[in-house]
């Protein structure tokens, strides 16, 4: 048996009041099956007033969390609140890890260096991965990704980046139990007969543009050339002028990688000298498209999204992880897709949904196999 256990509170300032709130609605001594998880999105001040660290303490599992710009479960949502689902099964086994700090020179070193911690805590092999990994300005995403999808021998990973509400980041942290940090990776394996089905909507069809164009220059996931021209030489060629680079920075770019798998939708998050840093790897050879995201293409892909994994069989919860940004380009109705979500799920199944600094989900190629991808702008989704 697998369950999905809910909880969330608004309680910022009074620990035993929040403690309590959690402890009420997720019942444990009727509901928790042997073996447990807990999974925690929730408002920065969550974790500053150390709210988020005695919730954790007083559950007797492993805790693994991310501030989120908002979060919610059904019905409950917004970005003053701490949500919290927890997995339990007397089928599945868990193992967590919270890595050593994280640097763009020590990145894949200390992220592999986690999963081996995890994973000597398992009597088997993983089938699933929950990755909450810190956001960075000088490190991609896809980096992490990688990393892991190395040390596991390509097990599917589910996850997202930290984020907060100050678009510099300075408050995103994620958390292990009652330890917090800005720039540390949680994990947590899953092991046993599991069916995660994941789901990726990133940009609405009418806000594509139809050129296509071919990386032909690029150093990791840095974004040098396209169709032989400077990055910023073919921008212009597309209308999109070298004056203004922090509007430049807002525009997403779908990578296709020629396997047969949906392309990816990835941001530039910066230009220096290497060219444009962007979320995910920018190989060469890949064909990329502009694109733009609004309000219409937020709502029309988060439905999409829902109504797709609503046909799966054999729900016992979903996960849905989106872009923080999408709540910006919603602006001022902030809300609206989440409470679409809570509205298309209804009572029935238990949901979670955290936003996110970066979505890290399997996109699925030609045969039907998983492929890692990070991901920007994107609408992303597990069913277990």
């Amino acid at each position: 048996m697998i369950k999905f256990l809910n909880a969330y509170t608004e309680e910022l300032d009074d620990i035993d009041a929040a403690v309590a709130d959690i402890l009420r609605q997720l019942d444990l001594p009727k509901n928790l099956l042997p073996n447990a998880v807990g999974l925690v999105s929730c408002y920065y001040e969550f974790v500053e007033t150390g709210v988020a660290a005695a919730i954790a303490e007083k559950l007797p599992f492993d805790v693994i969390g991310c501030t989120a710009m908002a979060s919610g479960i059904n019905g409950h949502y917004g970005q003053e609140q701490l949500s919290l689902t927890v997995l339990t099964s007397d089928e599945l086994t868990f193992a967590g890890a919270f890595s050593d700090e994280i640097t763009p020179d020590n990145a894949v070193a200390v992220t592999q260096a986690a999963y081996k911690n995890a994973h000597v805590k398992l009597s088997a092999e993983p089938s699933l991965i929950f990755a909450l990994g810190p956001i960075m300005t000088d490190l991609c995403g896809e980096t992490l990704v990688k990393a892991l999808d190395e040390a596991s021998g390509g097990k599917p990973i589910f996850g997202t980046l930290s984020n907060d509400t100050c678009l510099t980041y300075e408050n995103a942290r994620t958390f292990f139990n009652g330890a917090v940090h800005q720039y540390k990776l949680a994990v947590v394996l899953v092991a046993g007969a599991v069916k995660p089905r994941f789901f990726v909507t990133a940009i609405s069809e009418k806000n594509i543009q139809r050129e296509k164009g071919v990386i032909t220059a690029s150093d990791g996931s840095f974004l040098q050339a396209v169709n032989r021209l400077p990055l910023l030489d073919y921008l212009e060629t597309l209308g999109i002028r070298k004056e203004g680079l922090a509007a430049i920075t807002s525009i997403p770019i779908l990578v296709d990688h020629g396997d047969g798998s949906k392309p990816v939708a990835l941001s530039m998050y910066a230009f220096s000298e290497r060219g444009a840093l962007c979320g995910g790897a920018m190989p060469v050879g890949a064909t990329i498209t502009i694109a733009h995201v609004d309000y219409h293409s937020v709502i029309d892909t988060a439905r999409e999204t829902v109504a797709a994994a609503l046909k799966e069989p054999d729900i016992h919860g979903i996960l849905a992880i989106p872009c923080f940004s999408r709540i910006l380009v919603a602006s001022p109705k902030t809300d609206d897709e989440m409470a679409l979500t809570c509205q298309l799920v209804g009572d029935r199944i238990p949901l979670h949904i955290g936003y996110s600094g970066g979505e890290i989900c399997p996109v699925y190629d030609d045969a039907g196999a998983i492929v890692n991808r990070f991901h920007n702008l994107t609408y992303t989704l597990l069913v277990l």
